[in-house]
């Protein structure tokens, strides 16, 4: 039971920073001061949302050892996703560093769950 609120408290957190990181991305966009597509937003929510439920799963199924190397494999599969998202997205090429801002912030929301869980795990 413990396993399963700590992972319904993670996945919440997780969807009120996104909700936020939205919210400043349309503030951004109502005040003329940077203007972003939301379908690339959306593909990194997903990606992201994708891997932190499969890490929150395998927390509750009590696989130990194994986090990480979801969390990396996660990691190398976002990136080739934003090498994708470069390539047949032209607005992403020309506003390259507020999506990678966007790509990092959504990573280091995802490091900081992987290390409450690790901690947790032991």
């Amino acid at each position: 039971m413990e396993k399963s609120l700590i992972v319904l408290k993670g996945l919440g957190l997780f969807l009120l920073l996104s909700a936020l990181l939205f919210l400043l991305q349309w503030q951004l966009a109502e005040n003329n001061v940077l203007v972003l597509n939301y379908r690339i937003h959306i593909l990194i929510f997903f990606v992201t949302l994708i891997s932190l439920l499969t890490i929150l799963i395998v927390f509750a199924m009590e696989k130990k050892n194994i986090i990480g190397f979801i969390f990396l494999g996660f990691v190398v599969f976002k990136f080739f996703a934003m090498g994708y998202i470069a390539v047949f997205q032209k607005e992403f090429r020309l506003h390259i560093v507020p999506y990678f801002v966007l790509y990092w912030v959504y990573l280091l929301i995802e490091v900081i769950f992987v290390l409450k869980l690790v901690k947790k795990q032991d």
